[in-house]
């Protein structure tokens, strides 16, 4: 059975698993580097998320150390990252459960990520704030919204 049919046969059981790992990680305190409940930035916060599902996911990039100025120094960085998984997904009313959406929030640099919980709202951190749930429905992400990956 492939992957995708399976979360079209258990899509309210991935539903409440979702929101149930969502509630767990929520309140998490924004930290440079963070992959554990201690704190967490974007990155660490999606790999955190799908390893309570029990869904390997990269620690990092595979280049090492990120430093807090990374995008002024590589801006492509986190793009790169991302593209090396899944699919692009298109336009936000395409977006569904589990996909991983990205904004740019500092100029036209690529610097923030998230997880879908549905196909409006998606968990995320930003820097000096903690984890929580924000939505499409709010014109300020549809505006910085940049793309997605979808993994399944």
């Amino acid at each position: 059975m492939e992957f995708s049919d399976f979360l079209k046969d258990n899509y309210d059981l991935l539903k409440s698993r979702v929101w149930e790992v969502s509630n767990k990680l929520m309140g998490i305190p924004y930290l440079h580097n963070g992959r554990s409940y201690e704190g967490v930035d974007c990155l660490g916060l999606i790999y955190l998320f799908f390893k309570e599902l029990g869904i390997e996911f990269p620690i990092d990039d595979g280049q090492g150390y990120i430093a807090e100025d990374w995008y002024l120094k590589e801006p492509d960085r986190y793009i790169k990252g991302l593209r090396s998984i899944g699919t692009e997904v298109g336009h936000f009313r395409n977006l569904q459960i589990l996909d991983i959406p990205y904004f740019r929030l500092y100029k036209n640099v690529i610097t923030h990520a998230g997880v879908m919980l549905d196909n409006s709202k998606f968990l995320h951190v930003l820097i000096d704030r903690e984890v929580r749930i924000d939505s499409f429905d709010k014109r300020y992400w549809r505006a910085k919204y940049a793309g997605a990956r979808r993994i399944f």
